[in-house]
């Protein structure tokens, strides 16, 4: 695949509006989007996927009969790229943001979606990994977020890992240090905001949970393993010490309640 080549693209929406606007769109800025394919429906779009073999796949998370995940689930292995197109900013976001390649809100912003397109065709010109969208099927189907996989993206591209492997992260500049219960370290490209979102949230009841106990530390709950109260500081199951900030000290006491 070379960088003049036309990316196969099949959109599927419900809305008649929807499709129209995104196919306007798509044929005014990003001239390097073929239209082979425009569905309605999930059945719709699994026969027009089967005889057209898209490279992208504009998707609208919600519809009628299912959604685009249990369109995903029926399709054939294949290499391809996902871009969700969605007007409900809220769960199924969280769980996109582990490993599609990108996602749009409803009214579609032009900016955002030339750049989506342009992350379509690199990825699809390195040729990369299906794992991602793989990783991505499997968590849905596991409602264990804490045995759920996530994607690091790396220098060298990107590693899978279980969130429960994660003894805590550390903010390094717009880039993040993952501290594993392997000993093992990786340093990804995402800041910790993005880790402190895509994590579980902090919780009596969760196994692996996380808690933003400093500026620059998320950390696993579950790996603590020492809390000295006078010098104001955990202990990690591998040793490493982490300050606590004096503003995030009584969030820390309550949800642990030492």
């Amino acid at each position: 695949m070379t960088r003049s080549t036309i990316i196969r693209t099949l959109i599927v929406d419900d809305e008649a509006s929807s499709r129209n606007i995104l196919q306007k769109l798509l044929r005014k800025f990003c001239p390097n989007i073929k239209i082979v394919g425009v569905a309605a429906s999930i059945d719709e779009a699994y026969q027009l996927f089967i005889k057209g073999r898209p490279q992208l796949l504009f998707l609208d998370v919600e519809m009628p009969n299912g959604t685009g995940f249990d369109l995903l689930m029926r399709l054939p292995h294949h290499q391809f790229e996902v871009i969700f197109v969605t007007g409900f900013d809220h769960y199924a976001l969280k769980a996109i943001k582990y490993h599609v390649l990108d996602y749009l809100l409803k009214p579609i912003d032009i900016d955002e979606l030339t750049y989506a397109v342009r992350k379509a065709e690199n990825a699809l010109l390195k040729q990369a990994d299906t794992d991602r969208l793989q990783q991505l099927l499997s968590n849905i189907r596991n409602t264990d977020p804490s045995t759920q996989s996530i994607a690091i993206p790396t220098i060298d591209g990107r590693e899978f890992i279980r969130i429960e492997q994660i003894i805590y992260c550390q903010a390094d500049g717009s880039y993040t240090w993952i501290h594993l219960d392997s000993e093992h370290k990786l340093l990804s490209s995402r800041n910790l905001g993005e880790y402190e979102k895509l994590l579980p949230k902090a919780s009596k009841i969760k196994k692996h949970s996380f808690f933003r106990i400093h500026y620059a530390q998320l950390i696993n709950l579950f790996y603590i393993k020492k809390y000295n109260s006078r010098e104001n500081y955990v202990q990690m199951s591998n040793g490493d010490k982490v300050n606590i900030a004096q503003r995030r000290k009584s969030g820390f006491l309550e949800i642990m309640k030492v």
